[in-house]
Parts: structure tokens; sequence; C-alpha cells
């Protein structure tokens, strides 16, 4: 387990501070061909899931994605590729990060670069006190536990195939064992989502949280995930009206108005990256299918990607303060504009504040 000293010096390199300030000077400059790479990428440990979200494509069984675990081969060339740059990677996307079997030496890989790695995992699963020892022992920087509940009632409505009772069990021996190998490296935060069927569980879960010994993120639900940026708020809140919570502090729509509440600048094109599983290069996380991917890690190498034609007329369209008409995107026309998923995001109503 590396002490927060260590991995200080090992984290900030001059080639990381560098590259850190480099890219927020070509965000400022809404740049669309770079000199830096991103600061922090999500890589796809595989795109299985234990679980059936109804919101989630993987929980849907959605087949519109090739399905899969990545590589432990392919994904230590993404690391040596662009490791010495990156100061985070998140170890998941669509799928449980556990189920992979190369998971711990994919943490320990970047670890030891002095990478902080993170992890979100619904933990229901059952797993051994050895099991459990040995991912207390992983190098993580944070392990995100999702539990949309604070009983087996609410939490089975989301969670399908879950089990309240073992996650509560597996989180609480998990928090027991950093306790007994004086684990101070990796932080534990429990992730609540609030829809319509547990917003009155709010409080027992913050209670919940205190008595166990663990930091509570009340968090924004998310309307179907696979479908929200190919649509308007207007239909994805029709869709999915019966999962939003009553109280708007914890609803991303303005209901009323048929709008998502507030702006928000995108800054994805120019700092993060997401490379899915088979080496698919994703503009970001909201993206489900390779279908959009920008191009392909493990054919092209990332640095001929990052800077190639998709994502530079990706970068001109967000930075881009006009809410122009893209065409539908398996039309003739969307491809012979150069149009990328970006533009339909941005099409679809979210308000870019650039």
């Amino acid at each position: 387990m590396p002490s927060r000293l260590n991995q200080f010096f090992l984290k900030y390199t001059v080639a990381r501070i560098w590259n850190l300030i480099l890219s927020e000077i070509q965000y400022k400059l809404k740049s669309p061909y770079l000199h830096c790479f991103p600061v922090s990428v999500t890589i796809e440990p595989g795109n299985f899931c234990n679980l059936q979200c109804p919101l989630c494509p993987t929980g849907q069984r959605d087949k519109s994605a090739n399905h899969g675990f990545i590589k432990f081969a392919d994904y230590k060339k993404i690391i040596d590729e662009i490791g010495h740059y990156i100061m985070l990677v998140r170890l998941y996307n669509w799928g449980e990060p556990l189920l992979n079997k190369n998971f711990k030496e994919m943490v320990e890989y970047a670890t030891a670069r002095g990478i902080d790695v993170k992890i979100s995992t619904n933990l229901s699963m059952e797993l051994t006190d050895t099991e459990l020892d040995s991912l207390a022992r992983t190098s993580l920087r944070k392990v995100y536990i999702s539990a949309n509940g604070a009983s087996s009632e609410t939490y089975a409505k989301y969670h399908v195939g879950g089990n309240f009772e073992t996650v509560m069990r597996n989180m609480k021996l998990l928090l027991k064992k950093a306790r007994e190998i004086n684990n101070n490296y990796t932080k534990y935060i429990w992730l609540f989502h609030v829809f319509s069927h547990n917003e009155h569980e709010i409080k027992k879960a913050k209670e919940m949280a205190k008595e166990i010994g663990i930091k509570l993120n009340i968090n924004k639900m998310r309307t179907d995930m696979g479908k929200e940026v190919f649509e308007t708020p207007e239909e994805a809140i029709k869709r999915d009206s019966q999962w939003l919570p009553e109280n708007p502090e914890y609803n991303i729509f303005n209901v009323d108005n048929n709008t998502v509440s507030k702006n928000f600048r995108c800054n994805l094109l120019w700092k993060e990256t997401v490379i899915n599983w088979d080496g698919s290069v994703m503009s970001c996380c909201f993206i489900y299918s390779e279908k959009f991917a920008f191009g392909n890690f493990t054919k092209n190498g990332f640095k001929e990607v990052w800077n190639n034609e998709n994502y530079v007329t990706a970068r001109k369209a967000v930075r881009n303060k006009k809410q122009e008409r893209t065409p539908p995107p398996d039309s003739k026309e969307f491809k012979e504009k150069g149009c990328t998923v970006c533009h339909i995001c941005k099409s679809k109503g979210f308000p870019f504040n650039q």
C-alpha cells in the first residue's frame, strides 16, 4: 500500500504538471488541435455486469455494443503510451470492474507509475473474507459503492438481481479489513442516486452511513444512460418520468419547461478520454456503442486518435456558440457533413456554456 507522500511524488512529475497546465490553456483557448494529452482517462475493464439496472444499457442487455473484457496486454500498452501524462485512471464504465480477472494487476500497474485509480462497483456479489482482504490491500485511491436504497425492498427496484444485505455485508467487512491493515490511502464512498422510489430513504441512508463509518454521496439520477445524449430533455422526461424524484434538488431537469436545469461547461474533449474494452476511443462516458467511436487505440495508437479528424471536428462543434441543426446519425447527410456524436449531444438541448 503506497503512502500518500510517496504517491504524491510519483504522481506530480514535471511531465504531468506541464501537461495539466497546457491542457488548461488549450481548453481556455478552445484549441481544436492539441499539444497536450488527457489529464485523466476512463479505461473499461469490461462491459459485463451481474445486475440488470433498468436505466443502464448493460443492464438492459443492449446488443448495440460488442461485449468482452480488455486484454491485460492492451491495458499495459495504454498506460505505457500515455501514462506519464495522465494523473487518474477511472477503471470502470459500462460494466462491473471486479468481474475482470486481471483487475488487481491493472490497478497495481497504474499505481506503480504514480497514477491514481478509482473504481465504481455494485459490490453485490458473494465475496469471501480473503477476496475482501485482497480488495482492501489493492492500491486504489477511491472505491465508489453504488447502492441506491437503504432497504432491501427499495434497493431491488433499481439494482435488479442484486442483494442489499450482501452489499451491506461486503461494505462493512471491506471497511473493517481496511482498518485492520491501516489502509488510510483508499477512500470508500457509498453512492446513493436519488429516484422517486428511494427519495424517502435519504435520511435513513445518511444515518446508516454514519453508523457504518463510510462517506455518503447523494447524487442526482440519470435517465436512460444509453439514450440521454441522443434525445431532447423533453423526450427523456416523458419516457422516464416514473423515476424522477419530486425534489428539484435531486433532478437534473426542470420538468416545468422540459430543459436541463443548468448550463455546464464541457471540457471533456480537452482533458479526458474514454477507452472501452475493445480499444474504442470514445468522446466521453455517456456513449455506449462503439459505433460512435472516434478511433481505436489497438489499431492506431492513442496519440494518432487524439488529434484525428473526428476529435478536431468535435472540438470545433463544442466550442461553437451557435446551435446548428444536426442530421439524424444514420443518415447520409450526417456522414457527409462530418458530424460526430458531440454534434448530436449539443443539438439535443444541452445548454453548453462555452
